[in-house]
């Protein structure tokens, strides 16, 4: 059965790791081939033919799923343009004072799901299941696309979401019905108002709420950073674990009472009774939590062991595994997406296997072992899933999984039980007792981070590097009678910091992060980096610094920052500047507006050419004292052969100063295009001096500047310059060796599901 389920699983995996939905001529070559296979080993080899069949299965189904998820694709005539929706609220609104973010299921014009943001001073109540009409403008699923950044677009195409957009103000929008029925959501709202009462004053309010009804978005940042810097993050959201615990303590707890009738046992085992009682507590948690994809996997994982008990199948544990994969994948199998489907059942099989070894040790060496070797285990999926880690994580866990399993939850779900039979003094203390819980666990929590060698990074390199660090832990965790762990340990460390794509001396980097309407890159030379601007942040908090910048300079086991230039003091070149601080070392900060910058800095004006590893870099001064985006410093790097410009927003003043005072010396390979391509930017005259063979626009999707300008892409093809935009290639990363090389992250990471530029 385990075989069965794997090659399920591996045949949605090749088909999800596809370009396109269409079947190339080679893979139904190789399909072809298997089913021969099948037919000619069938009577002979009928396992080999039964797997293969399986594998097949599992591609097919990946590929029906998909395609029918792909084609409720909303029509381009509903995109970029102003249009009247009526439809359903789907979920939990987020509303704040100013903003709400919300999925409406959209009936008129179209039939889809659509992510859609309101701005407005004065916000409406937003009730899930209420029927609005609305003016929203809507585009097509976008995210950033850089290495080690969130892949917004999957997420996207995971959760069903055919588009995203925003509330346009309009008298026009209305609420057309009250939700008149009792949905999930509108009884997972009901009482999350009924909670707030409770919970608002708690400083732990938005995590017990959150364990509760499954609703993260009252969580701190601040509680957010501290449970995901020591890997406790999985305890403070409903999940398998939460699940598996409730479901299992009802199931002692109605199985042990229902011993005590010794006339019903005649009748019914006890641990029968349980096993119902188990499914439908697991059930009742689960639709609490929104019925949301973790918690149905949850679900469903639990019901299989419940029900091999009531059915009296002895199943052993590996068998009710595979049931449980096998079950989730055929009922959702875009659950490979999700990072939660692969942590969850990971982690499962290492416990399986983990509870057979030491059975006649101490119950407590029995716990550490089994948290250790959890934490071993999982180090290749969080390396590879979020390029960090904590150490001191098992440590973390050893002791917030107690406090989590047997009081901060229980008595979360037991307040909430009093909440609703409005008996407030035994719901207060329940949450007060709850809470304090919570904060005795963060001051340890807190105690373990400050440590500096807890937070240990992982760079994203390839495939193979994470087969290869599987690999060496899979060799470690085997029994110690194999005499194979120092070969695992040696395997591990070479795959953790072995330097694949080191940089030779006299090459340079130039990596333009995809951050939309804004700037960031990343120059490195052997033994240097260069940040040069860092995008934007907004006023909901969300910083670019954080999203894009941060991710890929831990990605690249960047700490140090040898520079960081600051071009000028728009947002979307400087807003991000504040959270780099925070979490890198750095030597030396320049920038136009030196003024903006609360940390020690200079101008760039002032600030002399210099080599770093044979590179050479000089700051281009304006002979004019500009102000704005003039005044935006301008870098020229160059190696032995090959040189690229990188401008910030300078615009036509500026590039014609540039031009009378350092003439050829501007001549390059290539430019970053000045101001995102705007019309006041990339005089004829200025390429013509410049004369690259490339240009990088960095630009957002679809922008309201609607930058890059069509005469400046037009002026642009005129002088025979390619041209790549971000909004279209995601990180473009420029190797100057020997040679020009350029690559675009979307191109090499292209799925079915993710935007290409028709263009």
């Amino acid at each position: 059965m385990i075989l069965f389920s794997l090659n399920f699983l591996i045949g949605i995996m090749v088909f999800s790791s596809k370009k396109t939905l269409e079947i190339s001529t080679l893979e139904l070559s190789i399909i072809f081939a298997i089913l021969l296979a099948i037919f000619y080993t069938f009577r002979r080899h009928k396992s080999l033919s039964l797997n293969l069949m399986i594998l097949l299965l599992g591609f097919s189904w990946m590929g029906i799923f998909s395609t029918h998820t792909l084609e409720s694709k909303i029509d381009d005539i509903y995109l970029s343009k102003p249009i009247k929706v009526i439809g359903k609220i789907a979920n939990l609104p987020e509303s704040s004072n100013s903003k709400a973010k919300f999925i409406l299921s959209v009936e008129q014009p179209f039939v889809g799901n659509v992510k859609l943001s309101w701005f407005d001073k004065n916000l409406p109540l937003l009730n899930s299941n209420d029927t609005w009409q609305l003016w929203v403008k809507l585009k097509q699923n976008n995210g950033f696309q850089n290495t080690s950044g969130f892949d917004y677009e999957q997420w996207l195409f995971y959760q069903n979401i055919d588009a995203t957009g925003y509330v346009r103000k309009n008298p026009d929008n209305q609420l057309i019905q009250n939700s008149n029925s009792f949905t999930i959501n509108t009884i997972r709202q009901d009482l999350g108002n009924q909670l707030s009462t409770y919970l608002s004053s708690l400083s732990f309010g938005g995590v017990i709420n959150a364990l509760i009804i499954g609703d993260r978005s009252l969580i701190t940042d601040k509680h957010w950073l501290l449970f995901k810097q020591t890997n406790t993050t999985h305890l403070s959201v409903i999940s398998g674990l939460h699940i598996g615990l409730i479901s299992g303590f009802v199931f002692i707890v109605v199985s042990f009472l229902f011993r005590q009738c010794t006339a019903c046992l005649i009748r019914v085992p006890a641990m029968v009774v349980g096993a119902y009682f188990g499914i439908i507590a697991a059930f009742a948690y689960a639709v609490i939590a929104g019925l949301s994809i973790p918690t149905q996997r949850a679900f469903v994982m639990a019901s299989v062991v419940f029900l091999s008990i009531i059915y009296r199948r002895h199943h052993n544990t590996w068998q009710l595994f595979s049931i449980a994969l096998l079950l989730v994948l055929v009922l959702n199998p875009l659950s490979v997406y999700s990072i939660g489907f692969w942590l969850s059942f990971y982690v499962v099989a290492v416990i399986i296997y983990g509870i057979s070894h030491h059975q006649k040790r101490h119950w407590l060496f029995r716990v550490i072992y089994l948290q250790l070797l959890i934490s071993i285990a999982t180090m290749p999926l969080i390396a590879w899933f979020f390029t960090s880690g904590s150490l001191l994580s098992p440590i973390a866990n050893l002791v917030a999984i107690p406090v989590f399993s047997f009081i901060t939850t229980p008595l979360s779900l037991l307040g909430a039980i009093f909440a609703t039979l409005n008996i407030d003094s035994l719901a207060n203390i329940c949450f007060m007792v709850a809470n304090q819980s919570l904060e005795s666990l963060s001051i340890f929590l807190n105690a373990i981070q400050q440590f500096d060698f807890n937070q240990w990074h992982y760079s994203q390199n390839d495939i193979t590097t994470f087969a290869l660090l599987m690999t060496g832990v899979i060799i470690t965790i085997l029994p110690s009678s194999l005499k194979f762990r120092t070969l695992g340990l040696i395997v591990i460390l070479s795959a953790l910091f072995g330097t694949s794509h080191s940089i030779k001396k006299g090459d340079v980097v130039i990596t333009t992060l995809d951050v939309g309407q804004g700037l960031s890159q990343v120059v490195r030379t052997k033994n240097h980096t260069l940040l040069f601007d860092t995008g934007a942040s907004y006023p909901s908090g969300f910083n670019l610094g954080d999203a894009v910048v941060t991710p890929y300079l831990r990605a690249n086991q960047i700490s140090n920052l040898d520079l960081v230039v600051i071009s000028h003091g728009d947002n979307d070149h400087i807003g991000g500047l504040s959270s780099i601080v925070d979490y890198f070392s750095i030597e030396k900060i320049v920038s136009s507006v030196p003024n903006k910058i609360k940390q020690p800095s200079s101008t760039c004006k002032s600030h002399p050419p210099w080599r770093w590893d044979g590179v050479t870099f000089e700051f281009l001064s304006t002979t004019n004292d500009f102000q704005g985006n003039n005044a935006s410093c301008v870098l020229k790097i160059s190696n032995d052969k090959f040189s690229i410009l990188l401008t910030g927003d300078i615009e036509k003043q500026a590039e014609k100063d540039l031009i009378k005072t350092w003439g050829d010396e501007l001549n390059i390979d290539v430019l970053i295009s000045p101001h995102h391509g705007s019309k006041t930017s990339s005089s004829a005259k200025f390429l013509k001096v410049t004369s690259p063979s490339w240009v990088v626009v960095s630009n957002g999707y679809q922008n309201r500047f609607k930058h890059p300008a069509k005469t400046i892409l037009d002026r642009y093809k005129k002088h025979d310059i390619d041209i790549i935009k971000t909004s279209c290639s995601g990180q473009v990363d420029i190797y100057l060796s020997d040679d020009i090389l350029i690559k675009n992250y979307r191109e090499e990471h292209a799925r079915y599901y993710i935007r290409q530029c028709n263009d």
